[in-house]
């Protein structure tokens, strides 16, 4: 039995708190068992939550989340008790964590705080949870390392916040989201096109689905809307991005965020191309102040006017 890529969230509702930032808790001890046998442990004693288990889920998705992103998605926003419950989570090895970005995360706009990933005793118990293998459980630890060398962490943390801000701003919806590696659209064995992520937004007034692309100036606009324009055509999209019977009648649109100095050329970009293919551009920095659907601009059409949604 194999865990399906595919990570269903269930919308909560959120309040807003007052930032917190938690003091450094004691040095973390290593393990006198194997991290199977402290799992099986934890959940003998009832030491391992329902939202523990989610947050293991949502990590599958994105790899790696911020404190202050958890306490958004799991903790109604309260920073404290986000806090302390991570830092019990972190004692037991269920999570890791790094706190070497705090000054790059404040110059991206993010609440310097620490970075949290699954750890070996989460991943376990997750395994355990589920009733699969460890090996099962889609994900590469060795793929989020959290440290200096760690050249993908800041576009990591953008996809976060794509996820984060797609469940909690979504009245209504549930958020089905497609990892990075179930995203991918092939021909055969050809990868023709990876998003950072799939989305799709399902039980409201009506479902949809919109393809995730963040981007920090690294990627080659001509040859991503090629790809996703190969991929309408010739792929069976339908097929791939089909949950629990729906499936879109509509290739979902593309979301990407980008750097302000860069967006007009992206728009640029895309325009020469003349997809087909639905491209909405918002700069990262207009991404962070306004609502997760509002504020985009559709290329070859221009600003929308509604939120995506109600479109």
């Amino acid at each position: 039995m194999t865990y399906n890529q595919i990570v269903r969230m269930q919308k909560m509702t959120t309040k807003r708190v007052r930032g917190y930032r938690h003091p450094p808790s004691r040095p973390r001890k290593a393990l006198k068992v194997s991290a199977r046998q402290h799992a099986a442990q934890l959940i003998e004693e009832g030491r391992v939550t329902t939202r523990d288990l989610e947050l293991i889920r949502a990590l599958i998705g994105v790899g790696m989340l911020t404190r202050q992103q958890i306490q958004r998605l799991f903790f109604n926003n309260h920073a404290k008790m986000a806090a302390n419950r991570l830092a019990r989570l972190y004692q037991y090895h269920f999570l890791d964590r790094s706190s070497y970005w705090l000054e790059d995360m404040g110059q991206e706009g993010f609440e310097p705080c620490y970075i949290y990933t699954i750890g070996a005793v989460g991943l376990e118990t997750f395994a355990l949870r589920m009733g699969v293998k460890r090996g099962d459980v889609p994900y590469t630890p060795g793929r989020y390392t959290l440290t200096r060398e760690d050249h993908f962490l800041l576009h990591d943390l953008q996809i976060s916040e794509m996820f984060t801000r797609m469940r909690v701003d979504t009245v209504g919806y549930e958020l089905v989201w497609f990892n990075e590696m179930a995203a991918i659209l092939r021909q055969g064995e050809d990868e023709v096109v990876r998003p950072d992520g799939t989305a799709v937004l399902m039980g409201g007034k009506e479902e949809a689905a919109f393809f995730i692309e963040m981007d920090r100036g690294n990627t080659e606009w001509g040859k991503k809307v090629a790809a996703y324009e190969r991929a309408r055509v010739q792929l069976p999209w339908r097929q791939t991005l089909r949950v629990d019977g729906w499936q879109p009648t509509r290739y979902p649109g593309v979301l990407c965020v980008v750097p302000a100095a860069l967006e007009s050329a992206v728009r640029a970009h895309i325009m020469e191309r003349q997809p087909e293919t639905r491209f909405y551009v918002k700069s990262w920095e207009r991404f962070l102040l306004t609502d997760i659907f509002t504020g985009w601009y559709q290329v070859g059409v221009g600003p929308v006017a509604t939120a995506l949604l109600e479109g």
